[in-house]
């Protein structure tokens, strides 16, 4: 609809009233998992500070910039294409072997 010019169904949600204020900015938590096992949560990565660890499921994860930094079978946490904290396990299943799913807490640990 948006792409033939016509606008979407509904009305927009342009008051303030309208805005969920007790929603917090960031998520701890996981919020997505992947086809491949990688669990997102809903920490943006520019916020953590530099060093920060996560823990999930009474695991310490260190941060990563690409798979191949940690070894086979090493969980942690990078920055995903959408600026969020992601958890994976190099070659593989951060849900089955960490046992996480959609609302797993996570901590920011420094």
């Amino acid at each position: 609809m948006l792409a033939r010019g016509e606008p979407p169904p509904g009305r927009p949600r342009l008051d303030e009233a309208d805005r969920r204020r007790d929603w917090p900015e960031d998520l701890a938590e996981i919020v997505y998992i992947d086809h491949f096992g990688n669990a997102m949560t809903g920490l943006r990565a520019a916020r953590l500070p530099a060093g920060a660890r996560l823990a999930a499921a009474d695991r310490l994860l260190e941060a990563a910039t690409t798979f191949s930094d940690r070894p086979p079978g090493t969980a942690f946490w990078y920055e995903n294409s959408n600026g969020l904290a992601e958890i994976a396990v190099n070659q593989g299943r951060a849900d089955g072997e960490l046992g996480l799913v959609i609302s797993s807490p996570v901590e920011i640990v420094l």
